[in-house]
């Protein structure tokens, strides 16, 4: 691929920098109250009135006050995430503008997945062929896959939301954006913190750090843990009279867990190690371990609508028709193969519909099993999630000299996991999606930081150096075993790259900025997916196109495939003081994501050639303004932005499976205002608004999506404002009350747009109150989250060729009881 060049910079920023005053003056009234509310505050008590914390970001690898970094950032410290009670790293997505981040991925059945989307780019699958578009890093590791990455926001010193591409400064897969998440380090100070929590759903966790230090300014070392317990809170019931019908002879795997009758519960530990070697004042090393280990129930699926009319083809109006239909007639209109004895089942389906006659023992597959309660599900098949993960790393800071840093960071992490979900919400298999994916990954950074010139310039070379290999087994029977895949794949990806970032102060007011970076990435991947039964050859599909004619249930091309991409890319920026406490911005960012294959293949390939799918691309112009006012009472941070998205890939249905390619090109366009306010000593606030224009300009031949289509999980405008109010009780000690409301507009939650996958606008409350005696050590919090009790999808999947809708909804009101304790 050739590399791409920034020569459109100064267009696109003249263009940003007007839509950002158009954007401002929109805003203005919302703008002004803050400043009216910060300008009240300061005349009532100039000398008393508390100012805003100062945050600390590594955005730009090294330690910088986030007011000064020409990016578009979202920081949360660690007060403000216990604040809220936020323990898991998708919670912020309530309170940071245009990102939607799930805990949840269509069909998966797993509550550990990440699906993460950052100014309406990103990725909702979790398979190993897919990348993220938005990484997630913790402690500067890079996490490659989805499965296993709800981290637990355990001993955290903050969480940083970085909008836009970041591909030259952390590299892999951040074409979105990136989640940085930076856990405390050892500190020379004996400390300890635990807490317990009870709530809704027989909730009960526990969590706990304690910091040791072991050599005086030399050695120290931290533990933390946490366990998390709560039951599921969708119920899996009985289907009247179920127990007459056959119910389970789809199977052709019969190693699954059981899994209860429940669905979302929460059953999670995480351990996490740190050791802090100081030997002088130029040279850290900290030494990290984390392990975390879940055995859940499946994340709930939700039927919302069955597809079974004999026009639509799908494999349930086979399998109505096998059930109903005479022998004779079944042969007649070509089904008698597909009816007749399935794959490893051994059984034929003709004639045994218990609605044609009550002897017989098979229900039909319709509406009668959509419960009309999002919470019910009459599903009986695969619920459980198995999901275990650990890592190591090694961190080295040396100061080479008072200008000069180097900086090392290795890490091995390793997952495991096993998780499956019935989704046909039928009390037989409808469409049972299990997965098995294994997986362990080494890297290596290495960084060289510089500061010269009078401390003018600020500069970081690097290169980076990734490998994981693993296998991803799809194991899923479709409409009784009308449809039996069984997929085992494997995967080696090798990446390489070269970065630098630099700053440098032209004068006191005026800044500019250059990056770069080179990737290199070498991704090797073979297939095996077989369907048992094959389906297609009894449909009539031609043999021929089998590329394995000895094994006729073969459907995945033949041999290992290879394949390279390379990019070049640039972040181009200018800064300008306009007072000290006001920075303006514009900038240029490049970023890229690697291709790869289609791995779901119910029939053969014509070509004989593995489906594959190319790079994306995008390009953002960026303007922005960063400010404090008012003594450092009010945080005022504003960005517009224009996006070009090529070669987006996207996740639709061909035939049965859902597979991937590239859609098109598409524009995104937005603004961002990001609020936060010292109104009085007792009093603060914080607000954010965000706006996404995102659109497809230009479609591939042959795509199934509109240019009318939403992009996933891309809503227009999101919005949220919080409040916290501080109660004196004089000898009694403290309160504090707390109330976050949280709105997101309409949003698509699959590429196709299905009706009954389109969430309208909802908005949803959170309200906490909290107590502090007077000289002690322990607090008290509760709570509720989603007050109001709203429920919206999380993720859903349209399968016409299966013959269902399904959804995953959000999590019902829910209060808590915390009782912390530290010292």
């Amino acid at each position: 691929m050739a590399p791409r060049t920034g020569r459109y910079i100064m267009k696109g920023s003249k263009r940003a920098v007007s839509a950002l005053l158009k954007a401002c003056v929109s805003a203005l009234p919302f703008t002004v109250s803050f400043l009216g509310l910060a300008g009240a505050a300061q005349a009532q008590d100039n000398a008393g009135v508390a100012t805003l914390e100062e945050i600390i970001v590594t955005a730009q690898k090294r330690a910088e006050n986030l007011q000064e970094v020409p990016i578009a950032i979202t920081a949360l410290s660690a007060d403000a995430l216990e604040a809220k009670g936020l323990t898991n790293v998708t919670q912020v997505t309530d309170f940071a503008p245009n990102i939607q981040i799930d805990q949840a991925s269509p069909f998966a059945g797993s509550s550990t997945i990440v699906s993460a989307f950052v100014r309406g780019i990103g990725q909702n699958d979790f398979a190993f062929n897919m990348e993220p578009g938005v990484g997630l890093y913790v402690d500067g590791v890079y996490f490659a896959r989805t499965v296993g990455a709800a981290v637990d926001l355990l001993d955290i010193e903050r969480v940083e939301v970085l909008k836009g591409p970041q591909g030259t400064l952390f590299g892999r897969n951040t074409i979105g954006g990136a989640l940085s998440v930076v856990t405390a380090d050892p500190t020379d100070e004996f400390k300890y913190k635990a807490e317990m929590t009870t709530g809704s759903f027989h909730r009960l966790d526990a969590r706990g750090t304690i910091n040791v230090p072991l050599v005086a300014e030399k050695l120290a070392a931290s533990v933390s843990f946490s366990s998390k317990e709560r039951d599921g809170y969708q119920k899996r019931i009985p289907f009247p009279g179920a127990e007459r019908f056959v119910t389970d002879t789809g199977r052709f795997i019969t190693s699954r867990p059981p899994g209860g009758d429940r669905q979302g519960n929460e059953n999670v530990r995480t351990l996490r190690g740190k050791l802090a070697f100081t030997p002088n004042q130029d040279v850290k090393l900290v030494l990290a371990g984390d392990a975390s280990w879940a055995n859940e129930q499946a994340a709930p699926s939700t039927l919302l609508g069955t597809i079974t009319d004999p026009a639509s083809q799908s494999i349930a109006s086979v399998y109505n028709a096998c059930i109903s239909l005479p022998p004779a007639v079944l042969a007649g209109i070509g089904l008698g193969a597909a009816c007749g004895p399935r794959g490893t089942v051994g059984t034929g389906l003709a004639g045994v519909n218990v609605d044609a006659d009550p002897s017989n023992n098979r229900l039909p597959y319709d509406n009668r099993f959509v419960t009309g309660d999002i919470d019910t599900s009459y599903a009986r098949g695969s619920n459980y999630s198995i999901v275990n993960t650990y890592g190591l790393s090694a961190t080295l800071d040396w100061s080479l000299s008072e200008s000069l840093g180097f900086k090392s960071i290795t890490a091995y992490r390793n997952l495991d996991s096993a998780f499956g979900v019935e989704n046909g919400g039928a009390p037989f298999v409808v469409s049972d999606t299990s997965f098995n994916m294994q997986q362990e990954q080494v890297s290596q950074e290495l960084q060289f930081t510089y500061s010269g010139f009078d401390d003018r310039l600020k500069s970081v070379v690097g290169a980076y150096y990734f490998k994981e290999t693993g296998s991803l087994l799809d194991t899923v029977p479709f409409v009784e075993g009308l449809v039996q895949v069984y997929g085992p794949n494997d995967f080696r990806n090798v990446a390489w790259a070269l970065f630098t970032h630099n700053n440098y102060q032209l004068t006191d007011r005026i800044g500019l900025t250059f990056g770069a970076r080179y990737t290199e990435e070498k991704k090797r991947f073979e297939g095996k997916q077989r369907d048992l039964n094959s389906f297609a050859l009894k449909m009539g599909f031609p043999a021929a196109f089998y590329p394995d004619q000895t094994d006729l249930t073969r459907v995945y091309p033949l041999g290992v495939n290879h394949k390279k991409f390379t990019d070049s890319s640039v972040r181009l920026g200018a800064e300008y003081k306009l007072t000290d406490d006001v920075l303006a911005y514009a900038s240029y960012a490049q970023g890229f994501k690697s291709g790869g294959w289609t791995t779901r293949l119910t029939a053969p390939e014509p070509t004989g050639i593995a489906p594959d799918f190319e790079p994306e691309t995008a390009d953002t112009y960026e303007a922005g303004i960063k400010s404090e006012l008012f003594d450092r009472r009010l945080r005022l941070n504003g960005a517009v932005f224009w996006t070009d998205y090529k070669n987006i890939q996207v996740v639709v249905q061909r035939g049965i499976s859902p597979t991937f390619e590239n859609a098109g090109t598409g524009r995104i366009k937005g603004f961002e205002l990001e609020a936060e306010a010292a109104v009085t000593n007792a009093f603060t606030l914080n607000a954010a608004l965000g706006y996404l224009d995102a659109a497809y300009r230009k479609l591939e031949a042959g795509s199934t999506i509109s240019l009318d289509d939403k992009f996933v999980n891309t809503p227009d405008w999101t919005f949220n404002v919080g409040g916290a109010y501080e109660v004196g009780l004089g000898d009694a000690g403290t309160g504090t009350l707390r109330a976050d409301y949280v709105y997101k507009s309409a949003q698509a939650k699959d590429a196709i747009n299905s009706p009954a996958l389109i969430q309208s606008g909802y908005g949803v409350v959170n309200m906490a109150a909290e107590y502090r005696p007077a000289d002690s050590n322990w607090q008290i919090l509760t709570g509720v989250r989603n007050a109001t009790d709203k429920r919206f999808l999380v993720t859903g999947l349209t399968n016409s060729s299966i013959g269902n809708t399904t959804g995953t909804y959000s999590r019902p009101r829910e209060w808590f009881l915390t009782l912390r304790v530290r010292g």
